[in-house]
């Protein structure tokens, strides 16, 4: 499963089950652009590396970096990650769809008595 169809796999997760009084966002940091585009959007603040889903949830920021099962942070993301946990943030790097439910449900993002078997969800594609 590619990094593109598990965070899309976690955002339909977080749409049907997320709590609703948490904040929750994707930074889209991985697509292709132009030189010129990615110019302008590190001007306007677009941080390389950042996590791939941010959350606000009881007042603590969460980081959540979504990776194949045999993917690997780059510099830049360690560097993010260093940069969260300074700040007083947490960050947490889930490895697959199995691990990303479980960082989830640990992040306490969704509902309670909510239970998500990862077996069921994944088609294959």
């Amino acid at each position: 499963m590619s990094e593109a169809v598990l965070q899309t796999h976690c955002a339909k997760l977080l749409y049907a089950y997320g709590r609703n009084d948490i904040c929750w966002f994707a930074v889209p940091n991985g697509e292709k652009r132009s030189l010129k585009t990615a110019a302008r959007l590190k001007q306007q603040g677009v941080l390389p590396g950042a996590a791939d889903i941010c959350f606000v949830i009881d007042h603590l920021f969460h980081g959540v970096e979504l990776k194949t099962e045999i993917g690997k942070m780059s510099k830049v993301q360690h560097q993010f990650k260093e940069d969260c946990e300074r700040a007083g943030g947490h960050y947490h790097v889930a490895f697959g769809l199995e691990q990303a439910v479980k960082v989830l449900i640990d992040i306490e993002a969704f509902r309670p008595n909510i239970h998500i078997n990862t077996a069921n969800l994944v088609r294959h594609e």
